[in-house]
């Protein structure tokens, strides 16, 4: 399991998160203004619809599927 917590919204809107180990996930198809919180997020993004981007914030996804089952994590600080 790669737990993720939620980032921001990117440049192009999409919702990106990070895992412990710095790599971002992201969704490709449920885009949002720029200024959508966390709840409003994680109320229409589940773990499912995550693909991987890389290894930077805001960078070209690469859009394949997580290696293994992602955990979205809400609120606070992931650690590492």
């Amino acid at each position: 399991m790669i737990p993720v917590k939620y980032v921001n919204i990117d440049d192009w809107n999409r919702p990106v998160f990070r895992s412990i180990n710095g790599t971002y996930y992201g969704c490709l198809d449920k885009l949002f203004p720029y200024e959508t919180g966390e709840e409003e997020v994680l109320k229409l993004v589940n773990a499912s619809d995550l693909v991987w981007f890389g290894n930077s914030f805001n960078c070209e996804p690469a859009g394949d599927p997580p290696p293994v089952p992602i955990e979205i994590l809400r609120g606070g600080l992931l650690n590492g």
